[in-house]
């Protein structure tokens, strides 16, 4: 009983409670409605108040402003009054009202001029940038060469050009002999140069030297103003001694050994001064070379060219070359091949394009071949780059003074032929500023008998019979290469150059060549072909006084067989080639000279055990004679 009580008191105890805090809320509630409507009251009661207050001032504003106008003064009272007042004294113009809205009192100054002095500007540190959309059309502004043509030389009539004669003299280690003689005449209508050369050198090995004697005539004569004669006349004679794979303390007579040939020839052609728009244009070149060597072995070379093109009406141009030539070679049997080429084209330039399209006709002594000839130069816009694509042709006879000047060690060939080339090419030209100019490209070439050069063998079996054999004896007449026709080569050649030139100081040239054979039909390797070269020539010019040049090759992958095998092949050692030179001019007549060739000191060898000579250090003066 007594929890149930309990509990029933705190259920009461719970209710009321409840009941108090109920009421309480509400109480609350009550008192805020009732401040928030008393404020409101009193709100709205200070509104009316502050309205009833403008109203009043408003009517008594008005009540004055009437009060003022119907003043009436009275007679008796005109000495209190103001004089306005008087009828007789009050000003007929009409009342002026100012309306004060702020205490600002406006005061006059006087004028004094202050800190009149010159001052420094004020330096202003903003920058404004302008934003310009320049069309790219209107920036391509490089320089588009024209189409070179050969002109005649300008003959200058200065007084001291009516002749100079210069002496070479110098000396260097080798036994190196040098004496070189120049002379030009300069005349109204004609130049005349005459240069006569020798030189000597002899290496470590007894059989290790040469000699060189060359004479070259060069002529100017202008006929009249239209036609100019050039005239050139050449003599040499090269002298050098097989000294591959001989013991140097061998004493054998040194004819055994001796390379001995002498070459003479000369070039004429009549030159046209000024190309006619509407006229036949040509410039016809008569050319004939004699060699004979002391094996009674000779070559006889002539040949007749004329480039021959005419300007139509609508731009284009039709051109006709025309060459015929004839080589006449007598070795183990007399040979003779001839040449005839046509190259009729038709060649128009516009839209920045260039293209020639022709055909290339070949009469030769082995047969009629017909040849396209199709090159093309397109100039991209907007660009400093140009593309040169084309199909063209060469041919020319296998001359025996040019493979003696390739290879000086070769046997006399049974016979020479004539070689053709079909090439198909793209390059890429970029003539970036006037300083900068490089470019690229890919060809692929078909090759008609191009020559190689191997050593002979120890046995050559002869032509006579198949018992016949020939033995190559090193010992008694030195290492001797042969030349070896391929009859069909097709190779792919990559070629770059880059070209820099600042002003006329400092000029660097450089040029890469890479020679792939992907197809030989007889041979079956490329015997002392360079697949890699890479050359590069500059010189250093900072006043017409000093003058430093130099050069730079490499020679990589030539082939060749090994001594004492048949036909197995190595290849040769890299050969890096450092050259440089100097002059200075002392005075008017006196410059000195300097030059070192095969810096590096590196006894490469472009032909298998032929090793080349080291470092060479010559220097000699020049002397010069004016009239």
């Amino acid at each position: 009983m007594l929890n149930s009580y309990k509990y029933l008191f705190l259920i009461c105890m719970f209710f009321l409670i409840s009941f108090e805090s109920e009421a309480m809320q509400k109480k609350t509630a009550k008192k805020k409605a009732t401040s928030t409507i008393s404020n409101t009251k009193k709100k709205n009661s200070s509104k009316k108040k502050a309205k009833k207050s403008k109203s009043k001032s408003a009517k008594t504003k008005k009540n004055k402003t009437i009060s003022l106008s119907k003043v009436v003064v009275p007679a008796q009272d005109l000495v209190k009054q103001v004089p306005l007042v008087v009828p007789v004294l009050r000003d007929t113009s009409p009342s002026k009202e100012v309306t004060i809205i702020s205490d600002f009192k406006p005061q006059l100054k006087n004028l004094v001029k202050i800190n009149f002095t010159n001052a420094a500007p004020l330096v202003d540190s903003q920058s404004v940038v302008y934003n310009y959309q320049v069309p790219s059309q209107n920036l391509s502004f490089s320089y588009r060469p024209i189409a070179l043509k050969p002109l005649a030389l300008y003959i200058d009539t200065v007084s001291s050009l009516k002749g100079n004669t210069t002496v070479k003299v110098g000396f260097g280690n080798y036994l190196y002999q040098y004496v070189g003689v120049k002379f030009i005449s300069v005349s109204d209508k004609s130049i005349h140069q005459l240069n006569l050369m020798t030189s000597s050198f002899e290496g470590f090995h007894h059989l290790q030297k040469g000699r060189d004697v060359q004479f070259n005539y060069q002529g100017n004569h202008k006929i009249d103003s239209n036609y100019t004669f050039l005239t050139n006349v050449f003599v040499s004679q090269i002298q050098r001694f097989r000294y591959g794979l001989v013991i140097d303390s061998l004493a054998l007579p040194k004819e055994n050994y001796e390379v001995k040939f002498a070459e003479l020839g000369f070039t004429m052609a009549l030159l046209k001064n000024i190309q006619s728009p509407y006229a036949i244009n040509f410039k016809p070149v008569l050319e004939f070379q004699h060699l004979a060597d002391k094996v009674s072995t000779s070559n006889n070379f002539f040949s007749l060219s004329s480039p021959l093109s005419y300007s139509l009406s609508s731009g284009m141009i039709f051109n006709f070359d025309v060459d015929f030539s004839l080589n006449q070679y007598k070795g183990v049997a007399v040979t003779t091949n001839t040449l005839l080429r046509l190259d009729p084209s038709l060649g128009f330039e516009k839209w920045k394009l260039k293209l020639l399209i022709g055909l290339s006709p070949m009469a030769k002594t082995d047969g009629f071949k017909l040849f396209p000839n199709i090159q093309l130069q397109q100039k991209l816009t907007d660009t400093n780059w140009t593309i040169q694509a084309g199909w063209t042709s060469y041919a020319h006879h296998q001359k025996y003074g040019t493979l003696l000047n390739q290879n000086p060690w070769i046997d006399p060939p049974a016979l020479l032929k004539i070689s053709t080339q079909e090439k198909q090419y793209v390059r890429f030209l970029v003539n970036q500023s006037k300083n900068l100019q490089y470019g690229f490209g890919i060809s692929l070439n078909q090759y008609i008998n191009i020559p190689f050069f191997d050593r002979s063998p120890l046995a050559i079996p002869m032509v006579a019979g198949p018992n016949a054999i020939f033995y190559s004896n090193r010992m008694t007449n030195g290492l001797k290469y042969l030349v070896l026709n391929e009859s069909k080569a097709t190779t792919v050649e990559l070629n770059a150059h880059l070209n820099f030139q600042f002003s006329d100081q400092i000029s660097v040239q450089n040029k890469i060549n890479y020679t792939q054979f992907n197809y030989l039909k007889d041979n079956i390797k490329s015997w002392g072909y360079v697949p890699l070269d890479i050359n590069s020539t500059f010189y250093y010019k900072p006043n017409p006084k000093f003058l430093v040049e130099g050069s730079f090759n490499l020679l990589s992958g030539i082939i060749s067989s090994k001594e004492g095998t048949a036909y197995l092949s190595k290849t040769l050692s890299t050969a890096v080639i450092l050259n440089a030179g100097l002059s200075y001019q002392i005075s008017s007549p006196w410059k000195i000279w300097a030059d070192a060739k095969n810096l590096l000191n590196q006894t490469y060898e472009r032909w298998g055990d032929y090793p080349s000579l080291g470092v060479q250090i010559n220097a000699g003066v020049v002397y010069s004679l004016r009239k």
